[in-house]
């Protein structure tokens, strides 16, 4: 059976199990990645479906918290991310805020800027001619992408992402923990199940 967009998003949304954090969240070394589903407030529910599938199996050295995809981020999800960063983990926060509108938009730039002091530009359509976004960290590869992108602008954090030039993902030291802001959606590439998508994550959890 083909099953278009609009079905398996629908079949998605309802099959998938995403754990939510706990209040307390593992000590250091324990394997703990965890799926923080933003439901109204995440742009791309495939997003949410691809990291499902891409860490059934890995295993992290710390605690890993992933916000696929997110647009507004809800003052208890950003508790969330700080208890993670606190506990010496990594959150991977991905934006959905290219696929929006202008209102998402904004509400997505507030919420990082507020909640974990990432500076975000307006979102823009990634260039056809090259259609990859090229990683330097965890390890060096080039993920395919043809859809909007956020771009950041110079603030502190090293950036490891370029698409078409501009910056579009960085890591940062929070505390004990560490930041990886993602400003181009990967969840869509390891739901397509590229390889290289498969491989960036699996470097990140061995970190």
């Amino acid at each position: 059976m083909v099953m278009g967009r609009r079905e398996f998003l629908s079949c998605a949304a309802g099959a998938l199990a995403v754990a939510l954090p706990h209040p307390r969240w593992p000590v250091h070394g324990a394997s703990a990645v965890v799926l923080l589903d933003l439901a109204e407030h995440c742009s791309l529910r495939e997003s949410i479906v691809g990291y499902e599938r891409a860490s059934a199996g890995l295993v992290s050295h710390r605690p890993v918290l992933i916000v696929p995809a997110a647009v507004g981020i809800p003052g208890a999800a950003m508790q969330q991310i700080t208890k993670c960063l606190g506990a010496g983990g990594t959150v991977v926060l991905e934006s959905g805020a290219g696929f929006a509108g202008e209102s998402g938009f904004r509400a997505h730039r507030d919420a990082v800027q507020n909640g974990v002091q990432v500076q975000v530009e307006r979102p823009r359509r990634k260039s056809r001619d090259v259609p990859y976004i090229d990683y330097v960290w965890p390890c060096a590869t080039k993920i395919r992408d043809f859809s909007r992108v956020v771009p950041l602008p110079l603030q502190p954090g090293e950036i490891i992402a370029r698409a078409d030039g501009h910056p579009v993902a960085l890591t940062r030291r929070v505390g004990r923990g560490t930041l990886v802001y993602l400003g181009s959606p990967l969840g869509p590439a390891l739901w397509a199940g590229d390889a290289e998508a498969r491989q960036w994550l699996s470097h990140l959890f061995s970190l």
